[in-house]
């Protein structure tokens, strides 16, 4: 069972403070703590896609660091 109002309280709490990447992040960690049906349960709460809760999850897998410097890969976002 997947507590919903925790996870509920936290991103609401944090949302407002966190970038595309931290986001994405909090959202997998909340998901990977829930065990199953985390990744859906924290969809349904966020509004985040599954597919970016996934990517998240895999950042948090990999280990790999990341560029604080920039939020989104190199190219990516709006063409100017």
């Amino acid at each position: 069972m997947v507590d919903e109002s925790g996870i509920r309280t936290r991103f609401e709490a944090l949302c407002p403070v966190l970038d595309e990447r931290a986001l994405r992040r909090f959202a997998a960690a909340e998901a990977e703590a829930a065990g199953r049906g985390g990744v859906a349960a924290v969809s349904r709460i966020t509004g985040l896609a599954r597919s970016t809760i996934g990517r998240g999850l895999h950042e948090l897998r990999s280990g790999a660091t990341c560029d604080v410097s920039r939020i989104r890969r190199q190219g990516g976002g709006r063409k100017q």
